[in-house]
């Protein structure tokens, strides 16, 4: 299990754009980061699905960046 804390950015997402289906990952908690954008915590099976959800999370409209803030094995 891959763990991760990922900074959505852009000004105007919207929290239930965030809560997209992920085939092996899945958003334990979302949270507001004033100026920044959202903040996720992430759980995938593995590296390569975590990179998937990073992907899909990066095509959701008014999505600027994706950037991870920590990762855990």
């Amino acid at each position: 299990m891959i763990k991760s804390i990922v900074l959505i950015e852009g000004n105007s997402i919207k929290e239930e754009a965030l809560k997209i289906s992920l085939s092996n990952a899945k958003q334990i908690v979302i949270g507001r980061a004033p100026g920044f954008g959202m903040i996720l915590h992430l759980a995938a099976n593995s590296s390569a699905d975590l990179g998937k959800a990073l992907l899909a999370f990066s095509k959701i409209p008014d999505v600027t960046g994706v950037l991870t803030l920590a990762l855990r094995s």
